[in-house]
């Protein structure tokens, strides 16, 4: 398989601005992906796609591979499509990784790499968990699936409702296929995704399938400024 790796990445956070930059103990949050990230052998190509020159030339600064994208996608998979088309390289795969996930795990990259050959078409993780205040948070996500490991529907809310015994946390790091990611990055906003604030709902709403594949990791996204001081406060 030839994959490649793309990290979006861009300065107007809307509740932690200039979040790529922020230092995490000695290095940048984009730093620290991307050397995670690039870890992963059976990733072909790694590139960070941003619109700021800012990133950029960090990015350059600890060599890092980057591209110039424009101002114009509006969230991270167009990003992730529109770097893709600026490569002149034809690739059987196409991972999204998530560019404000410092401490993504090495596993997890495989454990999504793993079902990359399944027909759907897109690719995605959970994380089965028990009931807890932090998975009750609207900023984590909920997932539930259907017996072929399929997911039925994306929520911020507690699913399934009921006296249930675990929850399937969404771990956002995706896989594509280049035919359908192209598809989906043309697709209009539908009510569900506009009601939930969740991209992934988009691609149900109209029909694609998006296979699921169980990792024993969690994922830490930094949005505020307590996940940075949180991150910060992690002995690396």
């Amino acid at each position: 398989m030839n994959i490649l790796g793309v990290i979006p990445s861009r300065m107007e956070s809307k509740r932690l601005p200039g979040k790529p930059l922020k230092d995490i103990n000695g290095k940048s949050m984009i730093q620290r992906v991307y050397e995670a990230a690039i870890k992963c052998k059976k990733i072909n190509d790694l590139i960070i796609a941003t619109p700021n020159k800012e990133i950029f030339d960090h990015v350059k600064g600890f060599k890092g591979d980057v591209i110039k994208t424009s101002d114009k996608p509006i969230n991270g998979t167009e990003r992730v499509y529109e770097a893709y088309k600026k490569i002149d390289k034809k690739y059987d795969y196409i991972i999204n990784i998530q560019g404000d996930e410092p401490f993504i795990k090495l596993k997890q990259i495989e454990d999504l790499i793993e079902i990359c050959k399944e027909p759907n078409g897109i690719c995605t993780l959970i994380k089965e968990e028990k009931f807890s205040s932090e998975l009750n948070k609207n900023s984590v996500m909920k997932v539930v699936k259907n017996i072929n490991n399929e997911a039925l529907y994306f929520s911020r809310s507690l699913i399934p409702y009921g006296n249930t015994r675990s929850y399937n946390r969404h771990i956002c790091i995706y896989s594509y296929k280049p035919s359908i990611l192209k598809k989906i990055v043309h697709l209009q906003p539908t009510p569900h995704e506009i009601s939930e604030s969740l991209e992934q709902l988009r691609w149900l709403e109209n029909g694609f399938k998006i296979k699921l594949n169980s990792t024993d990791y969690d994922s830490f996204s930094i949005d505020t400024k307590n996940d940075l001081e949180k991150a910060r406060n992690l002995n690396l």
